[in-house]
């Protein structure tokens, strides 16, 4: 059985890779702000507490790690904390875990769109902590390396989850018509396509992937804007 720990993993992207990790066997931790009664659970809010309160949890400390994953999000709108939650904790909390896994360990990450493009409705600094989340993952991918962890980050592009899908599947929903006329794969993704692949960054067949950032978006990120704007006009040449 493998031992995973999430950071998050309550609702959201967060929830479906929890589900698929548990329905395949794993020994699932997870870690948030967020009260619950769930077995496994550690309270646990990233910006007001301690890291060393998550790491000297008597829940963690029972076992080896095999696979960290944080889906965490910051949602405010305040410079410093977002690059202390999306960021320095993020840090701290591997580098405090980095020598308690098992062998063939991974640590994925969730990023953003916004660490590529320009989301106009983000600030600024959210764009600069997307970019750096990529960066980190490319770091410790190679610092941590030779301890044989591997470190990937998995980019969601906009995707219907738990908390959306009564919105974006309602029958006349004109974003969701948009985006099915745009993706190649002419469907919106959703939370159990990012939960698919997170599933393989933490599994056996996939032991040689490591310090990469991998886009879920149905193929968008690679369709020219030109032909972008002839679709959305409905030009054919």
């Amino acid at each position: 059985m493998k031992n995973t720990l999430i950071i998050g993993g309550l609702s959201g992207i967060g929830k479906s890779i929890n589900q698929a990790l548990s329905s395949r066997g794993d020994n699932i931790i997870t870690a948030s702000r967020k009260k619950t009664n769930l077995n496994n659970h550690i309270q646990f809010d990233i910006l007001s507490n301690d890291v060393n309160d998550i790491l000297s949890d008597s829940l963690f400390f029972k076992k080896k790690l095999d696979y960290l994953i944080f889906t965490h999000r910051y949602r405010g709108d305040n410079i410093d904390e977002d690059f202390n939650h999306s960021i320095k904790k993020v840090e701290q909390i591997i580098n405090g875990l980095s020598n308690k896994f098992n062998p063939n360990a991974s640590i994925v990450l969730i990023g953003s769109m916004a660490g590529r493009f320009v989301i106009k409705e983000q600030p600024v600094f959210y764009h600069a902590t997307r970019a750096a989340i990529e960066s980190l993952v490319r770091y410790y991918a190679v610092e941590l390396g030779s301890l044989n962890i591997r470190v990937n980050c998995v980019i969601p592009d906009i995707i219907i989850k738990e908390e959306n899908k009564n919105f974006f599947l309602q029958k006349d929903n004109s974003i969701r018509l948009m985006l099915e006329k745009i993706i190649p794969l002419k469907r919106m993704g959703t939370s159990e396509d990012v939960a698919n692949l997170v599933d393989f960054l933490c599994s056996d067949k996939s032991t040689f992937i490591t310090g990469q950032s991998i886009l879920v978006d149905g193929g968008l990120s690679i369709v020219s804007q030109t032909n972008l704007s002839k679709q959305l006009l409905d030009i054919n040449n």
